[in-house]
């Protein structure tokens, strides 16, 4: 296996799995999202009341779909999405409207984080090239203030995927789940600070190197 990717490698990885293999888009973000809730489940964290954090993009949409599913297992989970629901990306709206006609229906703010036993954050994902707007950097400081344990949907919201480094605010996580590969950026800078524990999850993304292995057909990068 490889041992880290950056950004750039993962989602060229993405999209080869998505566009030459066929493995539809949603189904990653289910698996994702399943991956996220063998975690949590696994007897470290307090599911009592559990809050996800989703922004606009793919990640935020792992968080939709992982809150959805966390609900459907009877877990008291409120789903806070941040931002305008019209500006969310294609699979993130499904997820939502998925979300919605099971009965899950998000909400926009949250007074005290204090009130939640574990923190899902799916705001930002490895995609984040530029520093966290401001106002969303307060809230993130607001987490980290309230000392809940957090769980990161592949990397510390605020983290630079690929060099570690913060970029305006970041997430504290207690447990990071990550996909496919580790990233380089959980593995050297204030990344493997903020990462905690990290767990691999294979969720049917490869690199060609790798499927060759499956295929040898299919030709190596």
């Amino acid at each position: 296996m490889t041992d880290a990717v950056t950004a750039h490698e993962m989602q060229q990885y993405d999209q080869y799995t998505i566009n030459e293999i066929g493995v539809p888009s949603l189904v990653l973000m289910e698996r994702a999202a399943l991956a996220g809730i063998e975690v949590l489940g696994a007897g470290q964290f307090d599911l009592s009341q559990v809050l996800v954090i989703a922004g606009l993009g793919n990640n935020g949409g792992d968080g939709v779909a992982l809150a959805r599913l966390l609900m459907q297992k009877g877990v008291p989970v409120d789903l806070l999405f941040v931002g305008d629901e019209n500006r969310a990306a294609h699979n993130n709206a499904i997820q939502l409207e998925v979300a919605k006609k099971y009965g899950l229906n998000p909400v926009n703010r949250v007074k005290d984080f204090r009130q939640y036993t574990v923190i899902v954050d799916a705001l930002f994902g490895i995609g984040l090239s530029k520093p966290v707007p401001i106002k969303l950097g307060e809230m993130i400081k607001r987490v980290n203030a309230a000392n809940i344990p957090v769980v990161a949907i592949d990397v510390p919201s605020g983290i630079n995927a690929t060099t570690g480094e913060i970029m305006g605010s970041a997430i504290r996580a207690t447990a990071t789940v990550t996909f496919a590969y580790p990233k380089t950026g959980l593995l050297q800078g204030e990344g493997v600070k903020r990462s905690g524990s990290i767990f691999v999850k294979d969720i049917g993304i490869y690199s060609p190197t790798e499927l060759h292995q499956f295929n040898p057909e299919i030709e190596e990068n």
